[in-house]
């Protein structure tokens, strides 16, 4: 064996494990946290990342002097229907509401705890005509092929055991000319890695808290692993890269 071939499985070898958690949140303790974690900053950033992501593209939000729905056809540099997968309790669409009227957002999961509060947090912020929640399973949605213009997530694969089918349904239910932008996060190679960035972004928060993002962490996909994902559906696995010293971000136009 050389030693370049030797290095590389003493390496893989030595990379921590995948560990899954379980798949849906759907405690009402579960929820309550989440919902009560600030996630303020890291949503505003999904959302100018992704708007940043478009512009880059010769692409937008629609806005009130784009044609109605039913002619946007004709129009397909704009973006105004959404699917976000993994909502929880809707924060993204939201935030994503607020900058523009105009979008309308499905928002799905599959966690009845996230969906009540995600419910009561739509109706707080106003966004009940513009964000339809919906109960359903992101590894078979049942949803129409090309159905939306952009689906969203954030931190839903890390979720799934297998993932693959969560994958294969965020690309077939966007639409030709449309955008992917997922984003999720990323496995660091050994345990004491994790308890950094728990330490780092979670210190303050609750012990509950601070267990949920390191088990989070755990099972969460490698950079590589998610690339080879998205190569096995025929993408660009450079369309995923590194964004944060704890995120994987894919983006692509499809």
């Amino acid at each position: 064996m050389s030693a370049l071939l030797y290095l590389v499985r003493r390496y893989h070898f030595l990379m921590l494990p995948r560990t899954l958690e379980p798949e849906v949140m759907d405690s009402e303790q579960d929820a309550r946290e989440y919902n009560r974690m600030d996630h303020s900053a890291v949503n505003v950033k999904f959302v100018d990342e992704f708007l940043l992501f478009l512009s880059n593209n010769d692409l937008r939000l629609r806005t009130e002097e784009d044609p109605p729905f039913d002619e946007l056809e004709d129009q397909p540099e704009v973006i105004a229907s959404f699917l976000d997968v993994g909502t929880g309790t809707a924060l993204i669409p939201i935030e994503l509401c607020k900058r523009s009227p105009e979008v309308r957002v499905m928002a799905i999961d599959l966690a009845v705890s996230m969906l009540d509060l995600a419910t009561l947090n739509v109706d707080v912020a106003g966004f009940r005509s513009q964000i339809q929640l919906a109960h359903i399973d992101a590894k078979d949605s049942g949803l129409e092929d090309g159905m939306f213009d952009s689906v969203i997530s954030n931190s839903i694969i890390h979720h799934i055991p297998e993932p693959a089918s969560t994958v294969e349904g965020m690309i077939r239910t966007t639409r030709e000319g449309g955008v992917i932008f997922v984003r999720d996060l990323m496995r660091p190679d050994s345990a004491a890695e994790v308890d950094s960035l728990v330490q780092l972004y979670a210190s303050n928060e609750s012990e509950y808290s601070r267990r949920l993002f390191g088990e989070s962490l755990h099972a969460s996909l490698t950079l590589e692993e998610m690339r080879e994902l998205v190569s096995s559906f025929g993408g660009d696995p450079e369309s995923v890269a590194a964004t944060s010293d704890r995120h994987w971000t894919w983006a692509t136009v499809r």
